[in-house]
């Protein structure tokens, strides 16, 4: 079996490869530097000697660096069992692109949307593909409207992240419609001791130091991944497109979670990639 999985130099991520790696699975990694792609295979085979890895190096901000490593993964890979869109990260600030979309929609989003799109036939290919996108229950506060708006100004750092975990959830539902054998899930972790929020300030600053005291470990984030990764595809019957947590299904909290919406989410997602 052959796992790729984006941002797994730390946290859940690192956890779901190294956790993969000792089960025997194949990991292809997308790192942003090559001192992190090192850094993280030497780390996995510490425990996994035998487990093989291939690394790239890819910003998921920068679709162009994306849309190269998905050709070179193409050109050596006929199969891909499972892809795990884990990285992503928590605005500090609001950053805009120079083309005025938020930054970190582009990266949690687009750059995945471009990279699971591009590989979407060596899922096919795969005995029982799986496509797992890390969402949260901060979907509940994202809003669809604001996705594709241009130099937002009056966008919070929160609804910036609530709308990049929608998005998250809508893409999986998009891609459940889809594919023809493959199946699409989407996970909340659970509030993890990890590096989110590290750059925050002020009163969000405060409200993630209140909350470490009730976080969850990075072995028991990864879980729910792990369990969609590996479990019997009989535990997973007609369940493709569902939001898990704590490995079992879960109803969403958002009125814009509709089929009308994920197919808006993957036009407008589409189109943005086809300007590009």
């Amino acid at each position: 079996m052959v796992a790729l999985i984006t941002g797994a130099n730390s946290g859940i991520g690192f956890i779901t490869a190294l956790s993969l790696a000792e089960l025997g699975v194949d990991l292809l990694l997308i790192l942003r530097t090559e001192e992190k792609a090192q850094a993280t295979k030497e780390a996995i085979l510490k425990n996994a000697p035998t487990c093989k890895i291939d690394s790239y190096v890819a910003d998921l901000e920068d679709l162009e660096s994306v849309k190269k490593v998905a050709e070179a993964i193409k050109e050596k890979y006929s199969v891909i069992d499972r892809i795990i869109n884990n990285a992503g990260y928590s605005p500090h600030v609001i950053e805009f692109t120079s083309d005025g979309y938020e930054k970190s929609f582009v990266a949690t989003h687009l750059g995945h949307f471009v990279l699971v799109t591009a590989l979407l036939d060596l899922v096919e290919a795969a005995p029982e593909g799986r496509i797992i996108s890390l969402s949260s229950m901060a979907h509940s506060f994202g809003k669809v409207e604001r996705m594709f708006m241009k130099n937002n100004t009056t966008l919070t750092i929160m609804q910036a992240y609530g709308d990049d975990k929608l998005a998250n959830l809508l893409f999986i539902k998009s891609l459940a419609v889809k594919l023809k054998k493959a199946t699409a899930y989407s996970v909340h972790p659970g509030v993890v001791r990890t590096n989110f929020g590290s750059q925050f300030t002020g009163f969000f600053k405060l409200l993630i130091n209140l909350m470490k005291p009730f976080m969850i470990s990075p072995q028991q984030g990864a879980a729910t991944t792990l369990f969609l990764a590996t479990t019997d595809r009989s535990n997973l019957t007609n369940l493709s497109g569902g939001y898990f947590a704590k490995s079992r299904p879960k109803t969403t909290s958002n009125a814009d979670i509709t089929a009308e919406n994920a197919e808006l989410i993957w036009q407008k997602s589409m189109q943005f990639i086809g300007d590009k």
